[in-house]
């Protein structure tokens, strides 16, 4: 056994030299299927956006919270099918926020320097992106998350502009 593979990976090296110049040439096939239907989810906006208002330097610097904003996640329709209805839901569903993470909180792009973006759950929990968000929903068909939107001070000298923030939110249903 141990042999064979020797030459075979001793062997490997005359070969890649006329498989190299084919290299160029390739095909890719994909296949799937779509098992169960996605799920609908619901923001309390319909541009699914949350606008600021404008605050001032001296306002976050003295911890001001008019920057929070409530946001309220209604996903529905996506139990599948081939569960059975005894699987705790919070066992149903993995959901994350994803981003660009300046440390724990979510970084914001444009020209407003030294803040970020925190969110946390309705117990007040802090989410940071990429990790697995908690719920403990007790309905089978829909779940109602509730957030809050935090302009945070991250430690950087402030600078005044605009900013903004894209952030996903990424459902795995099973």
């Amino acid at each position: 056994m141990i042999r064979s593979t020797v030459l075979l990976l001793t062997l490997c090296p005359l070969i890649m030299p006329t498989s190299a110049a084919d290299a160029l040439e390739g095909h890719v096939q994909l296949g799937g299927s779509i098992v169960d239907s996605a799920c609908n989810m619901r923001v309390g906006s319909d541009r699914q956006t949350i606008a600021f208002k404008p605050m001032t330097l001296n306002g976050l610097l003295n911890g001001d919270t008019s920057s929070q904003h409530s946001l309220t996640l209604y996903i529905s329709d996506c139990i599948a099918s081939e569960k059975p209805n005894d699987t705790d839901v919070s066992q149903r569903f993995k959901l994350t926020f994803e981003g660009q993470p300046n440390g724990k909180y979510f970084a914001i792009e444009g020209i407003a320097k030294g803040i970020a973006l925190q969110i946390k759950d309705r117990q007040g929990k802090l989410v940071s992106p990429g990790m697995v968000l908690e719920h403990n929903e007790l309905s089978t068909d829909s779940l109602m998350l509730n957030y809050s939107l935090t302009l945070v001070g991250v430690g950087h000298a402030l600078e005044a502009g605009d900013y903004h923030a894209t952030i996903k939110l990424n459902i795995q249903h099973f």
